[in-house]
């Protein structure tokens, strides 16, 4: 084999894993994020909310990542730096989500996996 023909097939082997954790992200989200968020958010951020509060929909992955009024809800890959994540796990004092009470740790995780399997969306 030649040397062009083994990085052809590398670049194919990392595309596939590419496209498999975005296909990850996309069943999270589908499966587990968005019926979390449309319990427990949606009726004050989403489309149907009488007033979408802080100008924030959670209803697609779009409305996520444009975000309202303090800015992006979500940075790919980067659960640290994902502003949904610091109110759902209450660390900003003004922006404590929901306001009737803190989601189960297990409900957290399961944003941040799905904000750490966005990366190979970028």
């Amino acid at each position: 084999m030649s040397r062009l023909s083994y990085i052809a097939v590398a670049i194919a082997i990392a595309c596939s894993f590419s496209s498999v954790r975005a296909d990850d992200a996309e069943k999270i989200f589908t499966s587990k994020v968005r019926p979390l968020l449309a319990r427990k958010c949606f009726d004050c951020h989403s489309a149907k909310a009488e007033e979408v509060k802080s100008g924030l929909k959670l209803d697609t992955l779009a409305d996520i990542l444009k975000g309202g009024s303090t800015g992006p809800a979500v940075v790919p890959g980067e659960p640290e730096n994902s502003f949904i994540l610091k109110a759902l796990r209450y660390e900003e004092a003004d922006y404590q989500m929901p306001p009737s009470g803190k989601l189960s740790d297990e409900d957290i995780a399961i944003v941040e996996e799905w904000i750490k399997k966005l990366k190979s969306e970028k």
